[in-house]
């Protein structure tokens, strides 16, 4: 049996795997967490487990990831002192776990968003959730992490610049994650805001924005062209001619909201590769426990000797 724990800014998934087949899953308070490796061990407690594979929100370095969004710590090797019993324990970042999962999901889990003439070759994926997060995947199958949602924000038009301008009055450095996220859609409309106006939480503005409000449409429209803006430096980047592939507990919720004919408008307009961007195309991953499957994928491989801890 394989333990997996997709780790979140807001949330914790552990899944119980045998394979690819999900036995049993729970869900926790991230922040509710005190201790990772006591935690676990209840987890593992009287179960046959062969390995745990954790995906983390965080940069992963020499097997430790500290988490972003909490600044919660946790050590692959303190967690083997502590669970001497588990013979397989490894750590990714989110997005590295979300890269492993492509290969797995079905065609109903990740529909067209834009439709293009793939071939064979690497893949982007970015993810939107508590934060924003980045990663590739080659045509052989390896996970290229990053930290790519932490890149400068560069905005394209006036009302872009009004959101850098209110945002830098806040944070100093504004990255792509302070907008293009839970909390960046609540920046984007919180920029625009009159006086004596209350802040809107992400809940409240898509809300807004199903009941066709001016204002909260306003804020979804600068996300979309933002959004398109940042995937289509992404395919450029990783010459993603696989395709880019939009992910994280976020999509759901606003996919609806999404105008895909404005997203392929700015998606493809980058001068004189606006041609390779038409030929890529855009897949929306609507499975939010895609990054524990792809937890479980490389948990397998760790248990048949592909990979190494």
């Amino acid at each position: 049996m394989i333990l997996t724990v997709d780790i979140g800014g807001t949330k914790t998934l552990c899944t119980f795997w045998d394979g690819h087949r999900r036995l049993e899953k729970k869900k926790y308070a991230t922040r509710a967490i005190s201790d990772f490796s006591v935690f676990l061990a209840d987890q593992v407690r009287g179960k046959d487990i062969n390995a745990i594979c954790i995906a983390a929100a965080g940069p992963v370095s020499g097997g430790r990831v500290q988490l972003t969004n909490t600044g919660q710590s946790i050590d692959s090797a303190q967690l083997r002192e502590r669970l001497p019993s588990i013979p397989r324990i490894a750590v990714l970042n989110d997005l590295e776990a979300l890269g492993y999962s492509i290969p797995h999901l079905p065609s109903g889990k990740i529909p067209f968003f834009k439709e293009g003439k793939p071939s064979c070759g690497t893949a982007a994926i970015l993810s939107l959730g508590t934060g924003l997060g980045v990663s590739a995947v080659t045509k052989e199958g390896i996970v290229l992490s990053s930290e790519g949602g932490h890149m400068d924000f560069a905005p394209e038009d006036a009302k872009q610049e009004q959101v850098l301008r209110f945002l830098r009055r806040q944070y100093g450095h504004v990255s792509y994650e302070r907008v293009l996220s839970g909390q960046g859609l609540a920046n984007i409309d919180a920029a625009f805001l009159k006086s004596g106006e209350q802040p809107r939480s992400p809940e409240q503005i898509t809300s807004a924005a199903l009941e066709k409000e001016p204002e909260a449409l306003t804020s979804i429209h600068i996300f979309t062209c933002i959004l398109a803006a940042f995937a289509g430096n992404l395919a450029l980047t990783f010459k993603a001619s696989a395709g880019v592939y939009l992910g994280g507990g976020m999509v759901p919720k606003i996919f609806s909201l999404l105008d895909s004919d404005l997203f392929c408008q700015v998606f493809t307009a980058k001068g004189r590769f606006q041609a390779f961007l038409e030929a890529v195309p855009v897949q929306v991953i609507l499975d939010e426990e895609a990054p524990s499957l792809g937890a479980a994928s490389y948990a397998q491989r760790l248990t048949t000797g592909v990979c190494r801890p």
